[in-house]
């Protein structure tokens, strides 16, 4: 099943001048693919993500998620596939240092229709899916960067989304937190079926991938599956 396609796309941003920023994007995405979108900074890969996510809207062309175009979501439709089929991790976390890992992982179902009772065993089960039960009641402030990147993981994973994007997941991390993050990527692909969809720069990273579409300067110059994909194995303590 195609869960993302894109025709003809472009963005423009109007500023004092107007700038073009994607031009004429075309791709398709299957469901439990993993996909690295790759490019120097400025690419457009961001704003690529952006759209994907439901975050931008974009100029022309046509955008399908799960075969339905975007423009026929209503604004209160659109809101509910953000938050129930959407799962984003960012290079900066974005978490409650003062609050513990359940907490954060809690947080997306506070704005779900998620019955109260089902909160604890959910909130633990994803918890445990980035190897991180040993931590659950810890303040965030007390991890490691690998360790607070796997919270935002499984805040992401709370409400069982279609998708987890993940925008430059290891940008502020050393190699061997990296490792632990990406490792965790591949499992939810491999293991439980999750669609991930990678923004970086970095080839090392991106080759974690099965497949990398490669942009620059807002047109992509190449979409190719990986040769010798990258399998992290560092493991992480459980």
């Amino acid at each position: 099943m195609e869960l993302f396609e894109v025709k003809n796309l472009t963005k423009k941003f109007q500023n004092l001048n107007e700038t073009q920023i994607l031009f004429d994007i075309n791709f398709k995405i299957k469901k439990g693919e993993f996909v690295s979108v790759m490019g120097p900074s400025g690419s457009g890969k961001s704003t690529i993500l952006h759209i994907l996510g439901f975050l931008l809207d974009y100029t022309d062309g046509e955008y399908f998620f799960k075969g339905k175009l975007y423009e026929n979501y209503n604004q209160e439709e659109a809101a509910h596939v953000r938050n129930q089929e959407m799962g984003f991790v960012f290079q900066s976390f974005n978490l409650l240092n003062v609050e513990s890992v359940y907490e954060n992982v809690k947080l997306p179902l506070i704005y779900s229709n998620s019955p109260q009772k089902d909160w604890d065993k959910r909130i633990k089960q994803a918890i445990e899916q980035v190897g991180l039960t040993h931590r659950i009641n810890y303040p965030v402030y007390n991890l490691s960067g690998g360790e607070k990147q796997r919270v935002a993981i499984a805040r992401a994973l709370i409400n069982n989304p279609s998708v987890i994007f993940a925008d430059e997941p290891t940008g502020n991390l050393d190699s061997k937190s990296g490792q632990s993050v990406m490792e965790t990527l591949q499992k939810l692909n491999s293991e439980q079926g999750h669609t991930v969809v990678l923004i970086t720069h970095e080839t090392s990273t991106a080759e974690h991938a099965e497949r990398i579409i490669y942009i620059k300067d807002g047109r992509i110059e190449s979409d190719k599956k990986v040769k010798n994909r990258k399998i992290a194995k560092l493991g992480y303590q459980k």
